[in-house]
């Protein structure tokens, strides 16, 4: 399940931030929290996986008819493809009138996602 970001889910974000190899200080950490806190249109979720524990961050910026995906992580012990579509599943739920489409990092799983999406049976 995802949920929001809000300032009580700081020091989680942050812990899923420090997981991005490219991190290596604090205040890359605060400033990427800082430039999604300060903009309507971009926001920050965190994922509780199915034993309730937090599990992943998926962070997006809105645009007129997309959802960009800027950043998908998940703790090594969770990480899977199969997750990663789980959290962008819910995404298209919250965000239901805009297509999902990612950045030049998370394209490759957000077309996963697509093609997973398209090759289930309707209901």
């Amino acid at each position: 399940m995802l949920f929001k970001y809000r300032n009580e889910y700081k020091k989680i974000a942050m812990d899923m931030l420090s997981l991005l190899p490219e991190v290596n200080d604090i205040d890359f950490v605060e400033e990427e929290i800082e430039w999604y806190s300060n903009s309507n249109s971009r926001n920050i979720y965190l994922w509780r996986n199915k034993e309730n524990n937090w599990a992943g961050f998926i962070s997006v910026e809105e645009k007129s008819k997309n959802i960009i995906v800027r950043r998908i992580i998940l703790t090594p012990e969770s990480w899977s493809i199969n997750n990663c579509c789980i959290m962008i599943d819910a995404l298209s739920h919250i965000y239901i009138d805009k297509k999902v489409i990612g950045t030049m990092d998370t394209t490759s799983i957000c077309e996963i996602w697509e093609k997973r999406k398209n090759d289930e049976p309707a209901e």
